[in-house]
């Protein structure tokens, strides 16, 4: 029933990463790993109260996503059984075929295409722990509305316009 700030793990072997996501996230609390040792080891002897809420995971490798998930859920104290993994990725092709590898079929393992931009990762962090995370206006009054829709109806384009991408 206290709130704290969101405790976060990050892994990656990019300084530029860590120091990308570090102040991406300041406010909350951060540590910041460059060795999957060194989260195992970090996993496996700290006292969890109160527990981890992420681990963001900056690696290609499936297979150390499967590691850290059967870690997190073999902690002796069951305090990561909650934990939520975001894996940061480069989008490639698994196969000929050219369907991109961005589902997670792993329990509470969140995939996110690098690079990463704050407001979509503050957004994953709050859909994964099943907070609010849109953003509500008032809606306008009618009289707003038909004001709106005069001005718009009254403006007209004349010339040319060229739209050019590249």
């Amino acid at each position: 029933m206290k709130p704290h700030p969101l405790r976060i793990l990050i892994y990656s072997q990019s300084p530029a990463t860590l120091s990308l996501l570090s102040t991406m996230l300041d406010g909350f609390q951060v540590a910041i790993m460059s060795s999957l040792q060194d989260v195992q080891a970090h996993l496996e002897d700290t006292d969890w109260s109160p527990p981890l809420d992420f681990i963001i995971l900056d690696d290609q490798s499936e297979v150390h996503i499967d590691d850290l998930v059967r870690l997190t859920y073999s902690v002796a104290s069951g305090a990561l059984r909650d934990t939520k993994i975001i894996h940061l990725y480069t989008p490639t092709t698994n196969s000929l075929s050219g369907f991109a590898a961005s589902k997670s079929n792993l329990h509470g393992v969140c995939k996110m295409t690098k690079p990463p931009r704050k407001a979509r990762l503050l957004q994953t962090l709050a859909e994964q722990k099943n907070l609010p995370n849109r953003v509500q206006f008032n809606h306008a009054s009618d009289v707003t509305k038909a004001k709106e829709a005069l001005a718009a109806a009254q403006r007209t384009l004349y010339g040319r316009v060229l739209v050019a991408e590249g």
